[in-house]
């Protein structure tokens, strides 16, 4: 006859009302990115540019770098154009997880709740990987204020500045 082992942990977290464990979570739909509609003006502008790196690496000789330019040109305009998909956003005692992907805690540094509405109204995320060093999560309809205090339980708060890069798509109208 099998051995039956019974999870002492799993009867716990059954045991637990449901008010508890749901004030540990909290759950919103948010779009992935703040979309800013762009208009012909830009696309001109940013098709005068490619081609005019285009022309300057031509004249340099180096067709590959005019064609790389060409496909990366050409990509972001598509990209750019693209309207944002709806995530859904969860952050509760196992970590943040955005749509299917879970960042634990002990791979995150700090975080900083970025709330000046309308301009403003994000989540950043500071990592301990080189690689990703800022999660940026829109917040949506949702109370930073509960964001602020469920995360101070798990994270330390660090005022983080928006790094060059992201300065420079917002100045370029992504």
């Amino acid at each position: 006859m099998p051995d039956i082992i019974i999870n002492k942990k799993a009867e716990t977290e059954i045991a637990q009302p449901q008010s508890q464990s749901q004030s540990q979570e909290i759950v919103w739909q948010a779009p992935e990115y703040e979309f800013r509609k762009k208009t012909s003006d830009w696309f001109w502008t940013m098709g005068i540019i490619g081609v005019a790196f285009i022309f300057v690496a031509i004249i340099f000789k180096n067709l590959l770098l005019a064609i790389l330019i060409l496909i990366g040109g050409f990509s972001l305009i598509l990209y750019s154009a693209r309207k944002p998909k709806i995530i859904s956003f969860s952050i509760g005692p196992g970590g943040v997880k955005i749509s299917e992907r879970i960042y634990y805690y002990e791979d995150l540094k700090s975080f900083w709740v970025n709330y000046s509405p309308p301009q403003r109204k994000e989540l950043i995320i500071e990592s301990k990987k080189t690689v990703m060093p800022h999660i940026t999560i829109m917040l949506g309809d949702t109370d930073p204020t509960a964001i602020r205090n469920l995360l101070l339980k798990f994270l330390p708060e660090q005022k983080i500045e928006e790094s060059l890069i992201t300065t420079i798509t917002k100045l370029l109208g992504f």
